[in-house]
């Protein structure tokens, strides 16, 4: 069952392209369709060249990156994908059969119960879902605010203050989780490892210490950079340096 879920691709993203762009996620479907998976990646890489990107875009791009066994590209752009496909069944199978291929099986250290369910309850919501609605709040209290003030000021009985405390504490709590979420876009930097094999050195040197060796496809951390050279920590918190050439950032 699992080997099918690859096989599928998403065709929603279309209205969201202009013509040209339309054009090319057309074909590249049609290609990945006929097993022409190179030239299906062909046209759907025509489309981000244009400056254009979804989740669906993103998520046929991994599919036919998966199809040609390219397994560092195609979770670059399942995670890509993730961005705008929020809790999708689909791309977590497909993640789910990449990271099964994968050389380097990181163990991730246990987290507090409550550190989990608040990372969860972040990606409930996409950035731009999430400002949307912290604005619909914001403008709902000042609605009602000022029915309050026009009530209050013609010596009517004014039974709002119940909910305009309620709604009040809803938009500060929203505001937060934004504010949260924006730093964590802001100052959060993963990427996946692209080449075979990957030396980390314990300074931004070649001929630095050598620490440990990772392999395509594993999701990294960017802590910092230097020049060429990025200082990376892994899941099971590990870190270390090793060239920007060999990975691309998500």
């Amino acid at each position: 069952m699992k080997a099918i879920v690859v096989l599928l691709i998403c065709y929603t993203a279309v209205p969201l392209f202009a013509d040209e762009s339309e054009h090319y996620f057309t074909q590249g479907n049609e290609f990945y369709k006929q097993g022409e998976f190179e030239r299906a990646i062909e046209q759907y890489q025509k489309v981000i060249s244009l400056g254009y990107e979804s989740g669906a875009l993103y998520f046929n791009l991994g599919n036919a990156y998966y199809r040609t066994g390219q397994i560092g590209l195609a979770r670059l752009y399942y995670e890509k994908a993730a961005r705008f496909l929020k809790n999708d069944e689909a791309l977590r199978q497909n993640l789910g059969l990449v990271k099964m291929r994968l050389v380097d099986q990181i163990d991730v250290p246990p987290r507090l119960f409550l550190v989990e369910w608040w990372h969860a309850f972040l990606n409930v919501f996409s950035l731009s879902l999430l400002s949307w609605l912290t604005a619909g709040l914001l403008w709902l209290f000042l609605a009602l605010l000022a029915i309050r003030i026009y009530l209050s000021s013609r010596g009517r009985n004014h039974r709002l203050r119940g909910f305009t405390a309620v709604l009040l504490s809803v938009l500060v709590l929203f505001v937060f989780i934004l504010a949260h979420k924006i730093y964590l876009f802001e100052s959060e930097h993963y990427g996946i490892i692209l080449r075979p094999t990957v030396t980390v050195h314990a300074s931004p040197n070649p001929s630095g210490t050598e620490v440990f060796v990772l392999h395509e496809g594993t999701k990294v951390k960017v802590l910092r950079r230097t020049g060429d050279w990025l200082e990376i920590r892994l899941a099971d918190g590990k870190t270390g340096w090793l060239q920007k050439k060999v990975m691309e950032e998500i």
